[in-house]
């Protein structure tokens, strides 16, 4: 299975999880129709991000611009000082073995 996926990165700080399950909730809640939304944390670093996974480029790319995604982003970037990243990714699935 092949798809696009579209990444939201940013630092909050050491101990700052909770935070960011809060910041990918609403990210999550903005991506509707998504096939499958995570959050990846390095909690000692205070480094996020997550990940969601879509069967449509244009969906991909779309997604920082919806409504939803662009006031979280834009929270998210007063919160941080700076713009979190934001990547488009076309993914492949590799089986393992």
């Amino acid at each position: 299975m092949s798809g696009f996926g579209t990444e939201v990165a940013f630092k909050l700080g050491p101990g700052t999880a909770d935070e960011a399950r809060a910041v990918a909730a609403e990210l999550a809640a903005a991506a509707a129709g998504c096939r499958r939304h995570v959050l990846f944390l390095d909690e000692a670093a205070g480094a996020y991000g997550v990940l969601a996974e879509w069967d449509r480029r244009g969906d991909a790319e779309g997604f920082a611009a919806r409504p939803a995604a662009a006031r979280a982003l834009e929270r998210l970037a007063a919160r941080t000082g700076a713009a979190p990243r934001v990547r488009l990714y076309a993914m492949e699935e590799c089986p393992p073995g």
